[in-house]
Parts: structure tokens; sequence; C-alpha cells
């Protein structure tokens, strides 16, 4: 009777090797698109065959789809004295309950103060302003590139060229607000009481009659998506404790709904009639209003308010790990109050340009 001989390691590392190498590319597909970007992004280094994975069209894609399930808020504020603006992101608030907290993470430095941010990220990207320049920032992958004026760009299609847009009006219009995206649409604010409509397929631009007593263009408003639609928001809590919503019910017809009134926590009001501003800059994936106040403190979280104007439900997050004593050291920045942007809407895309 022979002797029974224990496999030795090298060869249990090799036939591991071996098993590894046949593992079907699809469940490596799959595997790989689970992952949260910033591995994917060291992964490319792995081999030639997963940067090509990494890198291609269908995967970038597939990735953004799940990405989107996952919505984060997106942070930043700027440091004078670096001339640095700083990109962070936290997760959207879902807890049921009426106070939470989140952790954000820091994505992007930005070594050009002049860059602005004016608008919530579109599949990822931020749209930056610099004057008349615009820019496209990807803070999942850290690039920056500045776009022509007037000129309408494809990413992530071959064909790599810009094409001058056409309006169907002569009526010029300079004072723009508060864009959102609607199947395939961009609407933004042009006047006291018109919306623009920009088709990104037809590549045509209409303008919609807003509702009665709305002021489009006012830093008291906001465009918004409730349930697929096309919402105003506005508010003034200087004036009165409550929050109004008109729904677009039809765009062609441009029939606007009733009036939705919801009076505003008590706290934003006693923020409002202090040294803060509280500010709408648009809604999560639940359809509630988010509102934030424009300063980041040092001895205190930044703090994120939910409104569902329905419901008349109010929560609040505070928000951790944005420019704590450590970030604060290791750039300089000090304990100074800075003026504070947040969006929603913000997910992981690791398109590169």
């Amino acid at each position: 009777m022979e002797d029974s001989q224990e496999p030795s390691p090298s060869r249990n590392l090799d036939d591991t090797v071996n098993n590894t190498r046949h593992i079907p590319l699809d469940l490596v597909l799959d595997i790989l698109s689970r992952l949260p970007a910033k591995p994917l992004l060291r992964f490319q280094a792995v081999s030639k065959l997963w940067f090509s994975i990494i890198r291609s069209k269908d995967f970038v894609d597939t990735f953004l789809t799940r990405s989107k399930t996952r919505p984060r808020l997106l942070l930043t504020f700027k440091h004078f004295d670096s001339r640095k603006r700083f990109i962070f992101s936290a997760p959207e608030h879902e807890d049921d309950k009426t106070s939470s907290r989140v952790m954000a993470r820091h994505d992007m430095t930005i070594s050009d103060l002049v860059y602005y941010i004016r608008s919530r990220p579109l599949n990822g990207l931020v749209c930056c302003t610099r004057g008349s320049s615009i820019a496209v920032c990807n803070p999942t992958t850290r690039q920056i590139v500045t776009l022509p004026d007037h000129f309408v760009f494809t990413l992530g299609t071959p064909q790599k060229k810009w094409k001058k847009i056409k309006t169907v009006t002569k009526d010029p219009y300079r004072c723009m607000k508060g864009e959102v995206c609607i199947d395939g649409a961009v609407y933004y604010g042009v006047g006291y009481s018109r919306i623009a409509r920009f088709d990104v397929m037809s590549e045509k631009i209409e303008f919609i009659q807003g509702p009665e007593n709305y002021n489009a263009v006012s830093c008291y408003s906001r465009l918004v998506t409730y349930q697929g639609k096309l919402a105003c928001l506005s508010y003034g809590f200087y004036v009165t404790s409550e929050m109004y919503m008109w729904i677009l019910q039809d765009a062609d017809k441009q029939e606007w709904s009733s009036i939705v009134t919801c009076d505003v926590h008590s706290e934003w009001r006693d923020l409002w009639i202090g040294q803060e501003r509280v500010v709408c800059t648009g809604e999560i994936h639940t359809n509630e209003a988010i509102l934030v106040t424009r300063s980041l403190y040092s001895s205190e979280l930044f703090r994120v308010y939910y409104c569902d104007m329905i419901s008349k439900r109010v929560r609040r997050a505070e928000v951790d790990g944005i420019a704590d004593d450590e970030f604060r050291r290791v750039h300089r920045i000090g304990k100074h109050g800075r003026e504070m942007l947040c969006f929603p809407g913000h997910v992981e895309n690791i398109m590169f340009f």
C-alpha cells in the first residue's frame, strides 16, 4: 500500500492560477462592475486586458447604470490662500429617522480657484464656469476639460466634433438659473416667468411660460424634478414660513398643477433670520427637496435638510468628514468658516475624456 502524499503548496498555487484563468469573461465583467470606482481605476494597471475592459464604453455604461442606484451628494468649497477648490461626496440620506449622520469622502482638488460650480452634477460630471469659459469636471477620474461656448459635444461617441446649436427665437437672454435634466431635455430659467427647454437629441431650444407668480431666476426659487416631471419651488423664509411648488402636468399645453404648500421647519426659519441663508439646490431620488446652509464651520457638522412637499415631512442629516482637523492641517486651511455648495444626484462615473 502506497503512502498518501500531501499536495505541495506550489501545486496548489498553480491549480489556483489555472482555475482563475478559466473564469468566464462575463463573470469577470460582472464582478468588476460591482466594485467602487476607486479600486477599479487602480485595477487598470493589472493587465492590458483589464485596462481595455474598464475603459470600454459598454463597461463604463454598465458601471454608470449601477452607480445611479447609489446617488450621492456633491459638496465643494474653495480656499483662497492656496487657490484651490475641494470636492467631496457623501451618500444621500435614505434613513427613515428624522435625524442621522453620513460620512463624506474627498474626491478631487482643483488647483484653479477661478472655476465656479453653479449647477448640479449630471451623470457624475460637473459643469464649471470661469467668466465666459465653460469646463466639465469628472471628480471620479479627477479630470477637467475646457469646452467652447454655444456648441454641442456628445461625450463617449466616436464622432468627436462640435456642432453649433440653433435657437428658434431671436429674443436674447443672459440670465440663466436652475438647470435640471429630464428625459433628455435641459430646463433652465431665463427670465421672470420664462423657462427654456433644450432638447439634447434634436438640439432645439423652446420656451415654456412659468406658473403664475413664479420668478424663474430668483435666488429664492428652484427648478426640480418631481416624479419624473418638471416642478418649480419657491421660498423666502424671511417673509413667510411656507414653501410653494407647481408641477408641469403637460409640457405641450404648458399646463401647471395647482400650487402645493408646505410649512417649513422652524429651524430653517431661525437660520434664515440669523446669519445663515438656507437655499434649495434640487431634489434627491426620493422626490424630497434638499435645503442647505451656505457655510461650513470647523466647530460643527454640515447639515442637510430634506422636505417632502406632499407628506409635509422634514428630515435632517449631518455630514461628517468634510474639512476635519486633519484635513485642515494638511491643506493649511485654518478654522475660518467657508462658503459651501451642496448638490444632490451625484454618481460615480469612470468615463475618461
